[in-house]
């Protein structure tokens, strides 16, 4: 079996170093769980609480999701329509950026 590879492995601070965003893309073989070959995960963390505030992520039975009622429901995903890693990517970094302007 063909181990994950790590392609994206990225932490941004934002809002003025408020929010800290981590991005996370391994490369795997693909398979019905992931059939485009990339596992991902991407958290928006308040750096002051390190309570998590938002997370998209990747896997079936529900492909690419956000979590956006963090930390209250962590059981509520919203699935999303993107093509691929990269789409996902740039829609978390506009979900990331509705939390830190409401606060």
């Amino acid at each position: 079996m063909t181990k994950a590879r790590i392609v994206i492995n990225r932490a941004v601070l934002l809002e003025h170093g408020k929010f800290e965003a981590r991005v996370k893309v391994y490369e795997i073989p693909k398979s019905l769980k992931f059939p485009q070959g990339y596992k991902v995960s991407c958290s928006l963390v308040e750096r002051e609480t390190g309570i998590l505030r938002v997370l998209l992520d990747n896997h079936e039975p529900f492909g690419y999701h956000l979590h956006t009622k963090l930390p209250e429901d962590k059981s509520f995903r919203a699935g999303v329509d993107v093509k691929n890693h990269i789409e996902a990517i740039r829609l978390f970094f506009r979900e990331a950026r509705k939390v830190y302007n409401e606060d």
